[in-house]
């Protein structure tokens, strides 16, 4: 099957398009924040014009052109293919103030133990009405008894039709409860969002590290795997934290990164207690062990309680306050 090489204007990004692939899937699966809407051809967010290059039509649209626009090279991303090398003009969202605050009724998609304590939900959004968001933020779930709860999104923004979340069971929490014990494949769940800045910055070359607490991987995850789509190729290097009685419950899944990327490594680390001197002790030792921290752009997730030691520890190993980000999502 062929492929084409389609080159983004005015930013000049550039991805590969199979002759099969509509050029929007096409550029939001290289990790590109393409704005869009219903994916269908009925919205017309995704209009581009071509600049350059041979298109083909994929599938009808309900959403009418006007004749000006068909002679001056418009057509929608979501319907059609590359048939040449192309330069196409095309709105790209430069920054979270830039999506829309969304409000989606979804429903489970598919629930997956990931160990015995935590479970990853994978939410299916109606195909007119795919979640826009950037890797690293969060939405707010509402369940139908009325219970909600912040959380992390665990998967690449190039799937905007499944957001997936993980849940961590808690003892005497209403919602961690209810997901384990009565939630149910196709059952309605309310989301919305997104909120947050903990995302990468695309264009930078700098190396990463990504430093996880328990299911604080979850956002962790999503960072990554856009990382791995845009196809970094500086170092990346992911920390797993966990703490007594847990586990880095997608552990094979890390080392299958590792394995396959050349540029990427993993290291669990399990601590004795979770305290603010533990913490302290691990995070001081994972900064000694990256030569080239002062110029790396550092993620972590952490409990609110220790966000200002980490900031502190930060600063001292001379880490440029542009350069790192802590999330610490707020549950409700």
């Amino acid at each position: 099957m062929p492929s084409f090489a389609v080159t983004l204007l005015p930013s000049q990004h550039q991805f590969n398009a199979s002759s099969k692939q509509n050029l929007l899937s096409a550029g939001l699966t290289s990790g590109l924040n393409l704005r869009y809407g219903c994916e269908g051809g009925n919205c017309g967010e995704c209009l581009a014009r071509l600049v350059e290059g041979d298109l083909e039509i994929l599938r009808h649209s309900d959403f009418l052109l006007t004749p000006e626009q068909k002679a001056e090279g418009y057509f929608l991303s979501c319907c059609c293919a590359a048939r040449s090398d192309c330069r196409v003009e095309v709105e790209e969202i430069g920054s979270v103030n830039e999506i829309p605050q969304q409000f989606i009724r979804a429903r489970v998609f598919k629930i997956q133990h990931l160990s015995n304590d935590v479970i990853s939900i994978a939410l299916k959004t109606p195909r007119s009405q795919p979640l826009s968001f950037f890797a690293g933020q969060s939405i707010t779930v509402h369940l139908q008894n009325s219970l909600k709860r912040n959380k992390s999104i665990a998967s690449c923004p190039c799937d905007g039709l499944k957001p997936e979340i993980h849940v961590r069971y808690r003892e005497n929490d209403a919602f961690s409860e209810y997901i384990f014990k009565q939630l149910k494949k196709n059952d309605s769940v309310d989301i919305q969002g997104p909120q947050g800045e903990f995302v990468l910055d695309d264009d930078s070359s700098r190396p990463l590290v990504f430093i996880a607490y328990d299911t604080g991987f979850s956002s962790i995850k999503s960072l990554l795997e856009h990382a791995i789509a845009l196809e970094k190729e500086q170092l990346i290097q992911l920390y797993w934290i966990v703490t007594p009685n847990n586990t880095p419950y997608m552990d094979n899944y890390c080392r299958s990164i590792a394995y396959a990327l050349d540029n990427f490594s993993y290291t669990p680390i399990a601590i004795r207690e979770p305290s603010i001197e533990c913490i302290t002790e691990v995070t001081k030792r994972i900064l000694k062990q990256e030569p080239a921290i002062k110029h790396s752009d550092v993620f972590m997730t952490i409990p609110e309680q220790y966000r200002e030691i980490i900031q502190l520890q930060f600063i001292a190993a001379g880490i440029d306050d542009r350069h790192w980000s802590i999330d610490t999502l707020i549950r409700l």
